[in-house]
Order: C-alpha cells, then structure tokens, then sequence
C-alpha cells in the first residue's frame, strides 16, 4: 500500500514524534511496514504523482504539467501484468493524452 499526501511533514505524525495530532491508524501501519527515516520530496505535488506512477525522476518524465505520456510504463501497469490488482483514489491532476 501507498499513502501519498500533500502538504504534510514527519512532524505531523505521532509514530514520528509529532506532538499535535494523533494519528493512531497511521501508527499501527507504521509498526508493520517499511517506515522511512530519510526522504527527499519534489516540491510541486503534481510532478511527484508523475514521479510515483512511473518511476522516473522528474528531469525524465516531464512532457507537461500534469501530463503524462500515454507510452510510459506505470508501475501499476508492471503490477497488474503480474495479477495484481490496482487503483488510484483522491486527487492525482494527471492527463493521460492519447
């Protein structure tokens, strides 16, 4: 699973330390997961979606704002080609042209 979230930080999340929120189902996702100590993030959302669909850092995948070349191979495409089962829910603002 992969929870992506914009505008957020490690401060906002108790299992990281943060004080303001509780976030107790995050937590128990962290305890049996992968947690990440040391993370680089682009700062425009958009162009980090492109990133997480198709595995390219942004200097090799940008066509467009937001657009996303209808040839690239996602890796949800790589998923679903080995039987898994695959979907995006919430707020993705990519174009997809064919």
């Amino acid at each position: 699973m992969l929870i992506m979230a914009d505008d957020i930080g490690v401060e906002c999340f108790s299992s990281y330390g943060g004080k303001d929120t509780k976030t107790t189902n995050l937590d128990t996702l962290a305890l049996s997961g992968l947690r990440f100590t040391h993370c680089h993030a682009q700062p425009s959302c958009t162009p980090s979606r492109v990133q997480v669909m198709s595995g390219r850092y942004n200097s090799r995948n940008y066509q467009g704002f937001g657009w996303l070349d209808p040839k690239e191979v996602t890796v949800a495409n790589l998923l679903k080609k080995e039987g898994y089962s695959t979907c995006i829910a919430g707020k993705w603002q990519l174009l997809r042209h064919h």
